[in-house]
């Protein structure tokens, strides 16, 4: 069997994503540490609506520990405790005035999945997320190739256009740093049975630092598709990576819970 077999069965076993299912969101560096943000984002930062800044948790708990918290945003100081669900999507639609791309996409994702009053609506997504891409937002390529995707994997035919759409919003996304988008396209190489160029991607992620691309490094060397020498080069600069999102205020954090980090701003 060849390494671009596209029998049944070519994926090779590897670890597919959550993601795959719910867009996962990125946002890079923290703006306080300039720190990398921990994978996945959403679970070790908070995204802030009046300024639309992605905080990591550590940085929340040493603002709370400085007393400079006081109920509002770690960034800018806005306080949102006491705001109402309504409020906040007022602060949302201010940034989206000013043609804020983060804002933008930040409506397109919460028609995703619903949140801030909004209402499931996959042509909402595709309209606010589409703008935002055209800013150059790469999570709205992110959120597009999701959308495209799911509408692709519903297609009847054999050649869909929406295949199309899905790769190409993919690989923007994955062009400008994107590590969910990267590994998806690694998970979706290797179900069409193109398990070298699945590789490529999941090296690629996995040298940024997430996990289940590093362990589909692993499952394609016992598939004899990667070498020991790839996959011990990729653990080692996955290794550094990890290294670089770690901080003692960010393992305190991790130690008391997401949600009583949360707790401190809403």
């Amino acid at each position: 069997m060849s390494n671009n077999d596209t029998s049944d069965g070519v994926d090779g076993g590897v670890e597919s994503a959550e993601s795959l299912e719910h867009p996962c969101l990125e946002s890079g560096t923290c703006p306080i540490c300039l720190l990398p943000i921990e994978i996945p984002v959403e679970h070790h930062s908070m995204v802030n609506v009046c300024c639309m800044k992605r905080v990591c948790n550590g940085c929340i708990l040493s603002a709370k520990k400085c007393g400079i918290l006081k109920n509002g945003c770690p960034f800018c100081r806005t306080p949102i405790a006491i705001a109402k669900e309504r409020e906040l999507l007022a602060m949302v639609t201010e940034r989206v005035a000013v043609l804020d791309p983060v804002a933008v996409c930040f409506l397109g994702y919460h028609h995703v999945r619903g949140g801030y009053g909004l209402v499931k609506d996959p042509k909402k997504v595709i309209e606010f997320c589409q703008k935002a891409a055209d800013m150059g937002d790469k999570n709205a390529h992110y959120i597009l190739g999701d959308a495209y995707r799911k509408k692709w994997e519903k297609c009847s035919t054999e050649v869909c256009s929406d295949r199309d759409l899905s790769f190409q919003h993919y690989e923007k996304a994955a062009m400008e740093g994107h590590i969910f988008a990267r590994f998806t396209l690694g998970v979706l190489e290797c179900k069409e049975g193109h398990r070298d160029l699945a590789l490529q991607h999941f090296l690629i992620s996995a040298k940024m630092g997430h996990k289940l691309s590093m362990d589909n490094v692993k499952i394609l060397l016992t598939g004899s598709i990667a070498t020991e020498a790839i996959c011990a080069e990729a653990l080692q600069e996955y290794e550094a990576a990890v290294e670089d999102m770690t901080s003692t205020s960010r393992e305190e954090a991790k130690q008391m819970g997401a949600e009583n980090i949360r707790s401190f701003i809403i």
